[in-house]
């Protein structure tokens, strides 16, 4: 077995098909395909089932498949490692960020991070927290930022901030940062929420249980945007970390205030089976930097830095 068996193994399995697996990899068919049949026989297991249109991965081949991604992608950091200065980034980073973050945090990250190192490619992932974890332990991102509420199973966690979770009202709604409201306070308004099992909506229902009651919500939503609008717009009242109402808060768009005993954590999580590339540590470096910074100026209201 080595490394550019592996490859084809992997052109074969993205395209399922051997004539344009053969194309992409710049290889004659009959080539590929005897590679591929060498490879099945060292490992003694057919890694694809013949259809008559294409091929499929055999439970052995979707076994190795995923082996094989990771493994080609730290030859791939090695080799950038390698070749790059010590200390110097190249390539391109993913990155994918919980939506609360989005104009907050990530678009600060992801500007004074082109603005540091212009030669590095950015890519940016942004959806729910359970989604960015995803991401990231399928090999999607190479850093994410996410609520500590989800599971870090494989996972690096690297604690960032902690802020309030707030209650989320119309622009005539009466809230205000500075005066705390209760668990049982919303439990008199419609509330908009995420679908299960989400962890923000596993924290409200944790919240309305507390207050000794459980609803069914009329309007559930996906995205943060639209859960803010609709409250916005006097469809009822939402719950969400300060971070994700903090443009429409500055707007006078909506009114919020603080739960109560109710804190919501943000951290860094990166892979513990993939090498993590000098491209990341600096993307780590600028997120920690620009949290520290928000905090310290009491932009980002509520927040304090983990312990």
């Amino acid at each position: 077995m080595d490394l550019r068996q592996l490859q084809y193994f992997v052109h074969v399995a993205n395209t399922l098909n051997i004539t344009d697996a053969a194309m992409r990899a710049h290889i004659s068919q009959p080539a590929l395909s005897r590679q591929i049949k060498l490879l099945e026989n060292e490992l003694g297991k057919p890694l694809f089932q013949r259809k008559a249109r294409g091929v499929v991965l055999t439970e052995a081949g979707k076994r190795l498949l995923d082996r094989t991604r990771a493994l080609l992608e730290n030859v791939s950091l090695m080799k950038s490692e390698i070749f790059a200065a010590a200390d110097e980034p190249i390539g391109t980073v993913k990155m994918a960020a919980s939506n609360s973050l989005s104009s907050l945090l990530t678009a600060r990250v992801v500007a004074r991070y082109r603005r540091t190192y212009p030669s590095v490619g950015v890519h940016v992932n942004e959806n729910t927290s359970l989604m960015v974890r995803n991401t990231l332990v399928q090999g999607g991102a190479d850093i994410a930022m996410l609520s500590d509420r989800e599971s870090f199973n494989g996972l690096i966690k690297i604690p960032l901030a902690t802020e309030s979770l707030m209650l989320i009202a119309p622009p005539d709604g009466g809230l205000e940062i500075s005066r705390p409201v209760s668990a049982e306070s919303l439990t008199g308004h419609n509330l908009i929420l995420t679908p299960f099992p989400n962890a923000l909506r596993r924290a409200v229902d944790g919240i309305l249980l507390q207050a000794g009651t459980v609803i069914t919500p009329e309007i559930e939503v996906d995205t943060n945007s639209l859960m803010i609008n609709l409250t916005k717009n006097g469809a009822g009242y939402c719950v969400l970390p300060y971070s994700g109402v903090h443009e429409m808060l500055l707007r006078g768009e909506v009114s919020a205030a603080p739960i109560k005993n109710v804190q919501w954590g943000w951290v860094i999580a990166i892979s513990r089976e993939r090498a993590m590339s000098t491209a990341t540590r600096k993307m780590i470096d600028i997120v920690s930097g620009e949290c520290r910074e928000l905090i310290r100026s009491q932009v980002w209201k509520t927040a304090v830095l983990a312990s």
